[in-house]
């Protein structure tokens, strides 16, 4: 078998592997600030807007605070809508995917090229697949690929990997061609400008043929001067754009960094944090969507001294690597990984101190640095090896093991995102401390209308984040539905005063004022939503409901829901145009509605309750009692179900008598 042919089936093994590997996660439902950035955001349903998204940074998203100058993000994520034709995760989930495939395939040749520096090996391409297949199929980059918020890390990390490849073409070099998809991955991601040190570093060690210690040498300042003449390009025209973007073209209501927390303590407890990236690369047995990772106090505290100990053992493992050209891939990828984590690993404190999914970039760092010591020792006993037939089939057979092992992990991850419950269940298990995993746990709980358990996750959430908006909007929602309407205004209250600038506290208590025939201040309370975020969608709808109303359009606000469920068929959607109909006594409408809604989610106790309604206004009692008994066998603790299933009961009994 030539060699070709062995590289191509071994290519196509891993490829296919990646398949199967993701193959359960094309359907995962949106999560965390998709819902800001996606579902509720018009700007996107408009590929017309493009010009809006490289003018104007409030165009990512309908949360003030949160809005960043990220064009190609916004670009991207019209062009998944406008694919879908309504606003579905699987066209999302696909193109995503198809990116991160595109990105494996540049790992080939950007692992290939620097292992062939070396010239250790003859040929490096199975080292190359290998190292390609493991990043790949690592476990914790499914963190990334299945959170489409985080679309920008994974393609920020095509153009870093894509503007290497085109540096080492000596044409893409001539006419600087490099410095394109530097600029694509600056506009996905402020983590794009990376790469003018990355490459600093690169042509350093590698061109330059210095080591790190070399940097502090007097002697080798001309080094250093011909490294910043080869990379001067990439540092103006990086550089610049960064500022631009950040200081210009950012909106001035973003919040860009906690400055409750000491930058100095942030910075310390980064280096257990670094700790447990690493750990997570190693074995991912502690992945979590959102880490309750906390400030840690003092700066000498056991875990602060541990991860200190261990990223000062990887830069001297980095300053002796360096010094010999065989060994230099496995101190460049070492600095990788430290480079990459700069942005949210430095003194810039981050609102989420920790954050599985921001390894995806740095990740490729150790991969490329392991990958290659593992190679490098292999060379120094390839004579023990060749004479070994057991031994030579064992190594190769064992590293795709392992690989299988971390893709399995990573299926397993896909299945953890397919659902929201199923997300913050994981979360709250793996982060008990996380106040924001309570809540979002709490709000799957309510969505299935378990009341009482979502209010005991509530009150844990309420222990640790006392102060959050979101918090309060669905205390708010839940204490209403349970029956507490002055204490839910209360709540309602408490989250607009806590942040004024949060648009769904507006729409959610006008939302509420709504239903209590309270429009004037309702409108009050949207117009000034709209202001603070004019794309979002459910404020514009339920203002056009308003403008119904007031016209005694009855027909004409059940025709805006059906405008929205076109373009946004989510189950919530379809449970709230039953609701519709059966308040304008529509039942079988109502009940084909909630069966919509059972397409998309089965397990979703509200409809179910919703169709137990209806029946029972059509005094259809049997098939009530059916509908109830669904709803309850998700849900044993649905008082509402419970009460409808009462009702039929009952006049079922009548019947009968």
């Amino acid at each position: 078998m030539s060699h070709r042919l062995k590289l191509f089936l071994l290519s196509a093994f891993f490829f296919g592997l990646l398949l199967l590997v993701y193959s359960n996660h094309f359907n995962n439902v949106f999560q965390f600030d998709d819902f800001h950035s996606v579902v509720n955001n018009e700007y996107i349903t408009d590929l017309g807007n493009v010009a809006l998204f490289f003018t104007d940074g409030s165009t990512i998203t309908t949360n003030v605070s949160n809005q960043s100058y990220r064009p190609v993000v916004t670009l991207m994520n019209a062009f998944d809508y406008w694919l879908g034709g309504r606003m579905d995760p699987f066209y999302f989930h696909v193109s995503i995917f198809f990116w991160f495939v595109v990105l494996g395939l540049t790992l080939f040749f950007f692992f290939r090229k620097l292992f062939d520096s070396t010239a250790l090996y003859q040929s490096t391409s199975y080292i190359a697949v290998f190292a390609t297949a493991w990043f790949m199929l690592h476990t914790a980059n499914a963190e990334t690929i299945n959170y489409i918020g985080a679309r920008s890390d994974a393609f920020s990390t095509l153009c870093i990997v894509a503007s290497f490849l085109l540096y080492f073409n000596r044409v893409g070099r001539k006419f600087y061609w490099y410095l394109l998809p530097m600029l694509l991955g600056i506009y996905t991601k402020q983590t794009g400008v990376m790469f003018v040190a990355l490459l600093f570093v690169y042509v350093y060690l590698f061109e330059e043929e210095r080591s790190v210690a070399d940097v502090f040498n007097i002697n080798h300042v001309k080094s250093i001067v011909r490294t910043l003449k080869k990379t001067a390009a990439a540092i103006i025209v990086g550089c610049s754009v960064f500022l631009i973007n950040q200081f210009y073209m950012t909106p001035g209501t973003t919040t860009k960094w906690d400055t409750s927390v000491s930058k100095f303590e942030y910075f310390t407890t980064q280096f257990y944090v670094i700790l447990h990236y690493i750990g997570n690369f190693i074995l991912p047995t502690d992945l979590s969507a959102d880490p309750d990772i906390t400030i840690i106090t003092p700066f000498y505290d056991k875990a602060i001294v541990m991860g200190f100990l261990l990223i000062v053992g990887l830069l001297i493992v980095a300053i002796r690597f360096s010094r010999n050209k065989d060994t230099r891939p496995i101190a460049f990828g070492i600095l990788w990984f430290f480079i990459a984590l700069i942005p949210t690993s430095s003194f810039l404190p981050r609102f989420q101190i920790a954050n599985d999914h921001r390894t995806f970039f740095p990740y490729i760092g150790l991969v490329l640095s392991f990958s290659w010591f593992l190679a490098f020792r292999l060379k120094k006993n390839l004579d023990y090896i060749n004479t070994h037939k057991i031994v030579r089939f064992g190594i190769p057979s064992l590293a795709a093991l392992v690989i299988c092992c971390y893709g399995y992990g990573a299926h397993q991850r896909n299945k953890v995102w397919q659902t929201q419950e199923a997300l913050w269940h994981d979360v709250v298990k793996k982060s008990p401390k996380n106040g924001r995993g309570m809540m979002n746990y709490g709000l799957a709980l309510m969505s299935r209308g378990d009341y009482e358990g979502a209010y005991k996750y509530y009150q844990k959430a309420e222990e640790t984040l006392p102060y959050w908006s979101y918090l309060h909007i669905n205390l708010a929602i839940l204490r209403d539905a349970m029956g507490f309407p002055e204490e839910a205004e209360k709540y309602f209250r408490s989250a607009l005063s806590y942040d004024p600038h949060n648009v769904e506290a507006y729409f959610f208590y006008a939302n509420w004022l709504v239903k209590r025939d309270r429009t004037e201040q309702a409108r009050s309370w949207l117009l000034k939503g709209q202001e603070l975020s004019p794309a979002h969608i459910k404020t514009k709808s339920l203002l056009r409901d308003l403008e119904d109303i007031q016209v005694g359009g009855k027909a004409s606000s059940l025709a805006s829901l059906l405008e929205t469920i076109d373009q946004f068929p989510t189950p919530e959607n379809y449970l709230e145009l039953s609701l519709a109909y059966y308040y304008a006594s529509e039942y079988e409408k109502c009940i084909e509605a909630c069966e919509k809604a059972l397409e998309s989610d089965p397990e979703f106790a509200l409809a179910y309750n919703n169709i137990c309604s209806a029946y029972n206004k059509l005094e259809e009692w049997e098939k009530a009692i059916e509908a109830c008994h669904k709803a309850l066998k998700i849900n044993p603790e649905f008082e509402l179900a419970k009460g409808n299933l009462s009702w039929a009961e009952e006049e079922l009994d009548k019947l009968k008598q």
